[in-house]
Order: C-alpha cells, then sequence, then structure tokens
C-alpha cells in the first residue's frame, strides 16, 4: 500500500463542517490502495467537539504537534486549563477572526515550524509517494509547499475556501501579498482542487473542482422519528437569521409543520424562534445524530450564506436521499446542483415557501430518486487515489 502525507489543521476530535472532508477521504483511501499520514496539531480549542469520527481514521497514522497558534496559547494560559472544553470556543468570540487579520497568512501560522520539523521527520521514516495539502488554513497549504521540496514528491493542495478567512475578504492591505501566497502554493503543486465551482474560479485557471460529499454509510442508520411535516435544517445560523425567521413565519400557514433546528445561532435568534410553538430547537449535535434527523425530515431546508457557494451541508442533504429546499439569497451554485439532480425546488421569495413546501409533501417520491454518485465519500476518495496514481 502507498502512503500519502495528509497535512490538515482540522482534524477529529474537533468537529463541525472544516473536518469533514479531509476526515472522510482518509476513510476511505486505504480501500483504494492508499494509507494516509495525517499531520496535525494536537486538540486544540474549539466550538465543537466530535470523538466518534475518531472512529474514521482507524486506519491512518496520525502524527499530532505543538502550536503557537494564539487558540492554543489561550487554552495553555488560562488558570486550571486541564483540558479543552467546547465551550472555550465561544470564549474566544470574534478574536480568532481578527488574529486572522494581524497576522500572515492567518492565525495558525504559529503551527508551521513545528509541522516542518514532524512533517520532514514523517518524510523521512514513512517515505510518502504523494503529500495531500488542505487548506484553510493557508499556513497548512504553505507548510505542503515546503514539505514537497523535502520530500520531492507531488503536491496535491486542496482549497476548501479562496482565502484564510473563508469567502469574505482579508482586509484590503493583506488581498495583494494574499494573492501571491495563493499563486505560489499553484505554482508549486501538481494538483490544485477545490470544493466547488466558486471556490474554483477564485483559486484561477487549472483548478479542478471535487465537491464536498456525503459518506454514505452513515446513512445506513434508522430515520429519527419526527413530529408532524418535519422541516429540518441543519447548520449554524449567524448569517441565516432573516431567512430562518422568514421560514417560521410561514408555518402558521401549515399548522402541521414543524421546523427543526440542529446547530448555533445568537442570543436574539433563539429567543424569537424559541416563542414558535412549531419550532425545535436541538442545539450543536453529534454527527450520527444529526445523519438520523437529516434521514428523518420531510424536508432538509437549505439557506444561503453570504459569498458562499455551496455549503457543505446540502452535500449530506443529497446523501440523507430526502427533499431539499433552497431558500434566500447566494444560492445559485446549490440552486443549480438541487434543480440538476432533481432533488428538490428554489425560492428565492418568502411568498413562495409555503406553495413550495406544499408541493414537496404532496410530491415527495418526485424529489428523493436519481444518482447521487459524484458526491458519495467513497467515490470521491476512489478518484483521488486514481489522480495520486496518475502523478507519481
Amino acid at each position: 500500500m502507498r502512503q500519502v502525507l495528509v497535512v490538515a489543521y482540522y482534524t477529529p476530535p474537533l468537529g463541525l463542517s472544516g473536518v469533514m472532508r479531509v476526515t472522510k477521504l482518509c476513510k476511505f483511501l486505504p480501500e483504494f490502495g492508499w494509507q494516509p499520514l495525517i499531520l496535525t496539531v494536537k486538540p486544540t480549542a474549539y466550538y465543537h467537539y466530535d470523538p466518534k469520527l475518531l472512529a474514521d481514521l482507524r486506519e491512518a497514522k496520525v502524527f499530532r504537534t505543538e502550536s503557537l497558534d494564539p487558540a492554543r496559547l489561550y487554552n495553555r494560559l488560562r488558570p486550571g486549563s486541564a483540558r479543552l472544553k467546547p465551550a472555550l470556543g465561544k470564549s474566544l468570540g470574534k478574536g480568532p477572526r481578527l488574529f486572522n487579520y494581524l497576522l500572515f497568512p492567518d492565525s495558525k501560522v504559529g503551527w508551521f515550524p513545528f509541522g516542518s520539523v514532524a512533517g520532514r521527520h514523517i518524510i523521512d521514516r514513512e517515505k510518502p509517494a504523494a503529500i495531500f495539502a488542505t487548506g484553510p488554513p493557508f499556513t497548512a497549504l504553505l507548510l505542503g509547499v515546503r514539505l514537497k521540496a523535502h520530500a520531492r514528491v507531488p503536491l496535491v493542495a486542496d482549497f476548501r475556501d479562496p482565502w484564510p478567512t473563508g469567502f469574505a475578504a482579508p482586509p484590503a492591505f493583506q488581498r495583494p501579498a494574499l494573492r501571491q501566497l495563493r499563486r505560489h502554493i499553484v505554482r508549486h503543486a501538481d494538483l490544485v482542487l477545490a470544493v466547488n465551482e466558486g471556490t474554483a474560479r477564485a483559486v484561477g485557471p487549472g483548478t479542478v473542482v471535487l465537491d464536498n460529499g456525503f459518506d454514505p454509510t452513515e446513512f445506513e442508520a434508522h430515520p429519527k422519528k419526527l413530529e408532524g411535516f418535519s422541516i429540518v435544517h441543519v447548520g449554524n445560523l449567524w448569517q441565516n437569521q432573516e431567512q430562518i425567521l422568514q421560514v417560521s413565519d410561514v408555518l402558521k400557514d401549515i399548522p402541521e409543520a414543524r421546523l427543526y433546528l440542529a446547530g448555533r445561532m445568537d442570543e436574539t435568534t433563539r429567543r424569537q424562534l424559541g416563542a414558535n410553538p412549531q419550532v425545535r430547537i436541538l442545539g450543536t449535535l453529534p454527527h450520527d445524530e444529526v445523519c438520523r434527523l437529516m434521514k428523518g425530515a420531510g424536508v432538509l431546508l437549505y439557506l444561503g450564506k453570504p459569498q458562499q457557494p455551496v455549503g457543505i451541508k446540502l452535500y449530506e442533504y443529497l446523501g440523507a436521499g430526502r427533499p431539499i429546499l433552497v431558500f434566500g439569497k447566494d444560492t445559485e451554485e446549490a440552486a443549480g446542483l438541487v434543480i440538476d439532480y432533481g432533488t428538490g425546488m428554489v425560492c428565492s421569495d418568502p411568498a413562495q415557501l409555503v406553495p413550495a413546501i406544499l408541493q414537496i409533501r404532496k410530491d415527495t417520491s418526485r424529489f428523493v430518486g436519481g444518482s447521487r454518485n459524484r458526491f458519495n465519500r467513497r467515490e470521491q476518495a476512489h478518484w483521488l487515489a486514481k489522480r495520486l496514481e496518475g502523478l507519481i
């Protein structure tokens, strides 16, 4: 079996969407002849932990290093901080984004020296045939370039976002240097990947789209039994407050409807939604429970976020096999996927919500068929394995 060095800052036991892509690729790559050697950090201050995801890495070798990034330092310096707690991420507030503005290329640059030393040791001992680096943080991509120079093997640079700050552009004074760094990473990579067309366009010509996706094994579980005609939204509601309140407002026209919300939200939105007897606020759930929740939904609600072409949850919605309702602004690419694959309906105006929900309820079977293999993580790992073989 060949080995690939995977450079990734965000890995289990951390949870949420930033962890899923690399975790699932590493889970399935061994089936196609590639064992991942994962270079990452020791568990750090973060918003949410999901230790169950560690089971996906049982066939990988995981190497964890220290880091001088602000989140780790904050945790280490706190009085009585013997162990990490999920609540710590909340206490940092807007700190991580601020540090991205103060440090270059991002707030994780303090990982670079530790990752560089550990990565060279791994390369010398394990002799990987290729390197796969995923970012944000861009520090991980830069580290991939550094380790390629040492190993002299092909590098795959995987862009989950076009900037260290996601799709929100960083301050103007940083952009020229970050664009130059992005070009530097692309120039030294043998294959450049992006998670969607919008990210690929921002990264530049020659970027290949390897979509986010779903793990088919996670949807083998029994669906969760839900009350009424269930409308389920999974994901944090930081930039969707207006849309989710509009959805909750129209529920009065569908008395049997219930809106289930899994994820985090601000306290003001929580209070407003909590006053609606048709809304069920579930908070942050383990990923396996989220999959059962999605499978049990009458309809899965997808809300667009500013400057985000496609959120990762849309792909898991596709894996759940339930009808999808796309609502809001900045949904062109997500809406295109839903329409092209016949998996749901699209609304741009609140007045369209009730007719769309009733149409989905009336004709559910119309939206649950068709092949979705393009987004199957096992198939994507197979594709990546073949590309790695081609590179070497």
